[in-house]
């Protein structure tokens, strides 16, 4: 069963057409001797008939297996029949079976603008095809300048790949052709899509108005779900992962915000990355100084083990010393330049021992004393590093001798050299 033939002399004939497309009447082909009608695709001599409900229609006598027109199932015929149907109650020039000059595609129903170009194909898929014959013939359209969509029953490895939508014969006469997947819409908060359920006049209309383009998600909301329903039309209908839908139709502002929200969020995007590097800058530059502290740290200590002959077990002797010796809790810091490289000696008071209060310093370098080795008590090792600190007196020293080897603990003042008259 098909719709179309070629006549030698009117040309092209669309039975879906009250003129048949060329001025002339289905009375003048239909049961008429003399006639001569002639498949488009095959070539193949045709007769005009009407089905037991009255559908006019044409046929081969003998159906050749290698036409295509010729071994259209009922389906196809119905659905490229209602296809363009509503391409003309959207007020366009819609003809069925229009082949490119150069035969390389043929499309079931071709609409055009008003200027008599070719707008775009409305084809009826539901034979079997692969992804990649569907994509190269998708590109043959789109070289021509045509735009196309691809109308199918039930999900398929292809649906999805290229413009789609699934559409659902009415059960009874007279109620509309729905569409069943292919249409959605976008809410920002989240950014997620969703399904849009349409009559098929609806659609092709919203289609070839442009209120309605095909449209590949630029974010990572890549399904269209549909909340409280059992499952998605966005994928796993095929029962593999990689046959999910790539791009489905909806409407410019739709595509606009997503576009939009995609921006945001490229934005936020950098902004984090670039704080994220000022950070790891900082981290960097923290790092280098930490290691620089540490190292000089290090050395500091190096040289204070190396002046005193001390060790940390011995260090951990005096410190007890000290703390027996004063009944207060005392803490002691890094070798400090500021003290004549000795180590100070804080006093830990008030709530938590939060207030640290100077009140000394440990083992400094005898030739290094300044002006606070008059104001805070010396604490030396050895009566030798006693003897070195009288010898560079220069006023009164309180010094504390905590001789970590033999567990002495003694306090002495003292006192200048006495000036020679």
């Amino acid at each position: 069963m098909q719709l179309t033939a070629n006549h030698t002399e009117w040309g092209r004939l669309d039975v879906t057409l009250d003129d048949l497309g060329c001025d002339r009447s289905w009375q003048e082909i239909h049961r008429v001797r003399g006639v001569e009608l002639t498949c488009p695709e095959c070539g193949g001599q045709v007769h005009a008939r009407l089905s037991k409900l009255d559908t006019r229609h044409f046929y081969h006598r003998t159906k050749p297996p290698s036409c295509s027109l010729a071994n259209e199932s009922l389906e196809h015929h119905l659905l490229k029949l209602e296809l363009v149907t509503c391409a003309r109650a959207a007020g366009f020039r819609a003809e069925l079976e229009v082949a490119a000059p150069t035969g390389e595609w043929r499309a079931d129903v071709m609409v055009f603008r008003p200027d008599g170009t070719w707008l775009m194909a409305l084809e009826a898929q539901l034979s079997p095809i692969t992804v990649e014959d569907i994509a190269a013939r998708t590109s043959l359209y789109m070289r021509d300048g045509v735009r196309v969509c691809w109308f199918g029953f039930r999900p398929r490895p292809w649906v999805g790949s290229v413009p789609t939508l699934l559409v659902q014969a009415p059960e009874e006469r007279g109620q509309a052709w729905g569409v069943t997947a292919g249409l959605a819409r976008l809410s920002t908060r989240p950014l997620d899509w969703h399904p849009v359920t349409a009559t098929l006049n609806d659609a092709v209309s919203w289609m070839l108005t442009d209120q309605v383009v095909p449209h590949k998600p630029l974010s990572s909301a890549r399904r269209v779900t549909d909340k409280g329903s059992w499952g998605e039309w966005a994928e796993g209908w095929t029962r593999s992962w990689n046959d999910a839908w790539r791009l489905w139709w909806t409407a410019c502002a739709y595509a606009a915000s997503e576009a939009e929200e995609v921006r945001k969020e490229a934005e936020a995007r950098r902004r984090r990355e670039v704080q994220e590097e000022a950070a790891a800058r900082r981290r960097e530059i923290e790092e280098r100084e930490r290691a620089k502290k540490k190292e000089a740290k290090d050395r500091a200590y190096a040289a204070f083990w190396s002046r005193t002959g001390l060790d940390k077990q011995v260090w951990k002797d005096f410190r007890a010393l000290a703390d027996f010796f004063f009944g207060r809790n005392l803490a002691f810091g890094t070798p400090d330049p500021r003290y004549g490289d000795g180590r100070p000696v804080f006093e830990l008071s008030g709530p938590d021992d939060q207030q640290w209060t100077l009140v000394g310093v440990a083992c400094p370098d005898p030739r290094r004393l300044g002006v606070w080795a008059e104001e805070l008590a010396l604490l030396v090792a050895s009566d030798w590093d006693l003897e070195d600190l009288a010898v560079r007196a220069w006023a009164p020293f309180q010094v504390y001798v905590l001789n970590p080897y033999t567990g002495r603990m003694d306090q002495e003042r003292v006192l200048p050299p006495p000036v020679s008259p």
